[in-house]
């Protein structure tokens, strides 16, 4: 996925999806993902990644806007693999973050446009409590777009 493609999601998910930890608390949202306590402070007064997201957001809301997690280092959100990405917009819309189904699968629908040049997709695999669960899949007959707009 290219940076142009990541920085179109974020955009997204900072504007009109979010807010992107949806009714967890961050530490929550986060905490489902990675194992937060193995990972360094980017504050040098903090040994690990809860402290500095607590300090930084909840202390000190100021210090750093909502969209902080999309370039927090140790996240790979901006430059890691697609699959962390993936999983971080699954998570963003999942029955647990997300209560309403049909506001998520709007979520769902315009991440999907958004994904789609990069040959990749949210679709549901199971459900909770009637309410789909989404994963990321390779895009069904995707052709790179820089082929496709060539054409």
């Amino acid at each position: 996925m290219t940076t142009l493609a990541r920085r179109d999601i974020f955009d997204y998910l900072c504007g009109e999806g979010g807010p992107w930890w949806g009714r967890l608390d961050e530490v929550d949202f986060l905490g489902s993902l990675y194992d937060l306590d193995r990972l360094a402070s980017t504050d040098s007064r903090f040994t690990a990644a809860p402290e500095d997201i607590f300090q930084h957001r909840i202390n000190n809301p100021l210090d750093w806007s909502d969209d902080w997690v999309f370039e927090y280092p140790q996240f790979q959100l901006l430059d890691g693999p697609d699959e962390v990405l993936l999983a971080f917009l699954a998570r963003f819309v999942h029955p647990e973050v997300q209560p309403d189904v049909d506001h998520s699968s709007q979520r769902v629908a315009k991440l999907n446009r958004l994904l789609g040049p990069g040959g990749w997709t949210l679709r549901p695999f199971k459900f909770i409590s009637g309410r789909p669960v989404y994963g990321s899949a390779p895009r069904t007959g995707h052709r790179p777009a820089s082929l496709t707009a060539a054409q």
